[in-house]
């Protein structure tokens, strides 16, 4: 079993919501029941738990190479679909087949209000069922740093733009400003060129302060084009258990032996009470076995048979 916890700190609320959850007396609440503002959905518990479910992730688990159990040697490694024993020819199939196998072996969970995510794996060996989980969560990582990467890149090459498009509009409001200037020099002593002043200035002022805003997003943005800061924080690294949680034999073995010596008691007061069906009955079983038996006996007996040499021509 593996756990990690997301930078997440609780449930999206609505904005609504969210910005009445933040009102001094009822954030206190709110954080004690999980609930919070999220910046970005992709970033909640609930989310890695669908990730970890999800067709892709899956299928890059099943295209894993993980060590080869079944071999001694210590290079030897294999994929899923070699490991679960699946044959086909098809390989686009095999892969399908896999995934529905590791779908139903692989269990996430998520805490809302710590915002921690469990995942456990269940393998035919120890060492699998772990290297499966960790292997999961480096994909979820990988994932988080693709998708960050991505978006940031976008957002910066639209805030590039922008930012130079801001930049046009300054310098043109700033020269229509230096023009009025040059060309009303006694602009305070007329009340229509006070109303055109303060309006020219008012452009620029606008005009700068977008600006500036573009230009610090532009630059959070090209921060976190080269951020390398995972997203999600590994709390427990999956290991081999020491012991299976399942099968448990020592428990099946007793359930074995109370149901038959329950059934053996129930057959044995039915085949008093009723002692021409118990009769009927053991005479068609021993029937059905002698015809199993022989039938096995005679494919053994084909199989084992050597071919008839031909004769001469």
């Amino acid at each position: 079993m593996a756990s990690f916890v997301t930078t997440d700190a609780g449930v999206q609320l609505p904005r609504g919501l969210g910005d009445l959850a933040m009102q001094p007396g009822i954030g206190g609440l709110a954080s004690q029941l999980g609930l919070g503002v999220t910046k970005d959905p992709s970033e909640s518990p609930a989310f890695y738990v669908a990730l970890l479910n999800s067709r892709e992730l899956l299928t890059r688990l099943v295209v894993s190479r993980f060590p080869d159990a079944r071999s001694e040697a210590s290079g030897d490694s294999a994929d899923l679909v070699e490991l679960f024993h699946i044959r086909s020819n098809d390989r686009a199939r095999a892969v399908e087949i896999a995934i529905k196998r590791l779908r139903r072996k692989l269990s996430a969970n998520a805490d809302l209000r710590t915002s921690l995510v469990t995942l456990q794996v269940d393998a035919r060996w120890p060492s699998l069922s772990a290297d499966i989980a960790n292997r999961a969560i480096a994909l979820v990582s990988m994932f988080n740093r693709e998708q960050r990467l991505s978006r940031a890149r976008a957002r910066r090459a639209f805030l590039e733009s922008r930012v130079a498009d801001a930049l046009g509009e300054l310098r043109s409001a700033e020269d229509s400003q230096r023009l009025f200037y040059e060309r009303n020099r006694q602009w305070q002593s007329s009340p229509t060129l006070l109303v055109e002043e303060r309006r020219a200035r008012r452009q620029v002022e606008t005009a700068n302060d977008l600006y500036l805003t573009l230009r610090r997003e532009f630059e959070s943005a090209r921060v976190d084009e080269v951020n390398t800061t995972p997203v999600i924080t590994v709390v427990d690294e999956a290991v081999p258990p020491r012991r299976r949680q399942w099968p448990q034999r020592t428990l099946l073995l007793l359930t074995a032996a109370l149901l038959g010596t329950v059934l053996g008691e129930l057959l044995t007061h039915w085949a008093r009470v009723n002692p021409q069906e118990a009769g009927t009955l053991r005479h068609t079983a021993a029937r059905v076995r002698g015809e199993v038996g022989g039938l096995f006996r005679r494919r053994r007996g084909r199989r084992n048979a050597t071919p008839r040499a031909e004769p001469p021509a």
